[in-house]
């Protein structure tokens, strides 16, 4: 458990640290026995032991979900989540009390990182030495000077969040969406994660969870 706590804060800093980030969803799912305006208002639980990132990512799906018409509220400030772990029945009455019936889970499934390297060697035009006879200490020197070139690197990450919507009274998934995440260099950090929880809330609402 505290490696999947730990998890989404991995793959949040990544989000913030990295640019040119585009997400989409890789596939939703919606319990057949669902009825449109079943959920009144959802708690929101984003999965991580630092306070900071928690409250920023349940501030912007709670006000998403309210700018499309749905009732739904932060939990930061109701309970932590070694409490939730701790003993479930308590933690359900303390979100019915707050008014909830449901409950929204995010977290963190899985990261891919892929690295690319350009070289551009300063002695391009220095001969190379082929073989080892003679292979003395400016033979050796030569050959480490060609390769002592700019690296140019490129990192890209593939981040893959589980998004689930539970029945508070019965505890059974409503709905979920798997979404990727590729991320690159340089770009705005605050815009990255607002288009991820615009992705999300957007899939909840074609999938008739949330209205407008």
């Amino acid at each position: 458990m505290k490696q999947q706590i730990q998890g989404l804060g991995i793959a949040v800093c990544a989000i913030w640290l990295c640019g040119c980030a585009s997400t989409s969803v890789k596939q939703s799912w919606k319990s057949p026995a669902y009825q449109s305006g079943q959920v009144q208002k959802i708690a929101v639980i984003a999965v991580d032991e630092r306070g900071l990132v928690r409250q920023g990512f349940e501030n912007r799906l709670v006000t998403d979900m309210r700018d499309h018409g749905q009732g739904a509220i932060t939990t930061f400030n109701l309970i932590g989540l070694p409490e939730i772990k701790a003993d479930k029945e308590v933690a359900a009455t303390q979100l019915r009390a707050a008014g909830a019936d449901s409950v929204f889970v995010m977290r963190l499934v899985d990261q891919v990182t892929y690295e690319h390297q350009v070289q551009a060697t300063p002695a391009v035009y220095l001969p190379t030495i082929d073989g080892y006879a003679g292979y003395g200490w400016y033979d050796c020197y030569s050959v480490a000077f060609m390769n002592m070139g700019v690296v140019w690197s490129d990192a890209t990450r593939e981040i893959y969040l589980d998004s689930s919507l539970f029945d508070l009274k019965t505890g059974k998934r409503i709905w979920s969406a798997v979404t990727k995440t590729t991320l690159k260099e340089t770009s705005d950090r605050l815009a990255l994660v607002d288009s991820l929880v615009a992705k999300v809330v957007d899939a909840m609402h074609k999938d008739g969870l949330v209205p407008n």
